[in-house]
């Protein structure tokens, strides 16, 4: 007798999983509405999608998660980027006021050389000699003699 039972317990324990698990799973399935299972998917398709579509980049949508977590830095490089074009125009207009100076600086010294030389034309012995003449003034003449050295004795 005591095989007869083994064995009707175990025919019990092997029907009673095979009767049960069509139950379960339909619980499973029950708890679930039509509208979780499709928000699931739709999640799943989501996550799967790529983050670098046509439609989210042209979109703007990646540029502007990139600036909002860099605004820091887009500030800070926007601020560098400023200094910059103000120094670059500093010193395009100090470029611009050397050359003018500089400029200046030769006009000033080509009238120099011109003042000089006229000035040394002016000056030379013939030149004064030449004016004298021309005056009629005869009193001045260049001397025969060479000129000679006084020497006094202390």
């Amino acid at each position: 007798m005591d095989k007869d039972e083994n064995i009707e317990l175990h025919d019990e324990s092997t029907q009673k999983p095979t009767e049960e698990a069509p139950a379960q799973t339909s619980n499973v399935l029950g708890n679930k509405t039509i509208e979780d299972v499709i928000a699931r998917e739709a999640k799943e398709e989501q996550d799967t999608s790529s983050p670098f579509s046509i439609s989210r980049t042209l979109g703007g949508v990646i540029i502007a998660r990139a600036v909002q977590r860099q605004i820091g830095l887009v500030l800070l490089v926007c601020a560098f980027l400023i200094i910059y074009i103000s120094n670059r125009y500093l010193c395009q207009k100090k470029v611009v006021e050397i050359a003018k100076t500089e400029r200046q600086m030769r006009d000033m010294h080509n009238k120099a050389v011109a003042c000089t030389s006229m000035l040394t034309e002016k000056s030379r012995e013939s030149y004064v000699m030449q004016l004298l003449s021309a005056y009629g003034d005869s009193t001045l003449t260049v001397p025969n003699e060479p000129p000679f050295l006084i020497r006094v004795k202390e």
